[in-house]
């Protein structure tokens, strides 16, 4: 399962409906979509998908006034066309119901460059982060899918290491 790096951390309010760019360029196979339905995982995968555009993460006032923090882990299915699947998007990891609601608003409404297979856009699930957290500075939103990739990375060579 690929881990992507949508994981950013909130700290402040910012405007519902706001959006957050992304400046990575596209997968190499963007442009090539395939009809294939299959859902790959990350080693059945010759490229990652790339975060393209996130919504703002707003942090719920109720979860700020009870000091509620943590890190939300959701799976959701990228399409071929870097849409998200939003009847995919499963909490695997919850912390509160505000916060997995939100951390599931956050993912549904992102879009990314899809996954690559054999020259071809495909589907891919992915292992979405995202980290609610009192007292720190916002990242930007490139931070974000940086701490993110980081965290994947991190997880795969564990994977890897424990023969996953």
């Amino acid at each position: 399962m690929s881990l992507v790096g949508l994981a950013i951390a909130a700290v402040a309010c910012v405007p519902p409906g706001s959006r957050a760019v992304v400046q990575s360029g596209p997968t190499s196979c963007a442009s090539h979509v395939s009809i294939d339905s299959t859902v790959y995982d990350s080693p059945q995968v010759g490229e990652q998908p790339i975060a393209r555009v996130t919504p703002q993460l707003v942090y719920p006032a109720e979860a700020q006034r009870r000091k509620v923090q943590g890190r939300v882990v959701l799976t959701a299915v990228v399409n071929a066309d870097g849409s998200i699947d939003s009847t995919s998007v499963t909490v695997t990891h919850s912390v509160d119901p505000l916060l997995d609601a939100e951390a599931r608003r956050f993912v549904t409404g992102a879009t990314l460059w899809p996954a690559c297979r054999e020259g071809v856009a495909v589907r891919e699930r992915i292992h979405v982060p995202v980290v609610f957290s009192l007292g720190t500075p916002v990242p930007g939103a490139r931070d974000g899918f940086l701490i993110g990739l980081a965290v994947g990375l991190g997880a795969l060579m564990g994977a890897v290491m424990m023969g996953r």
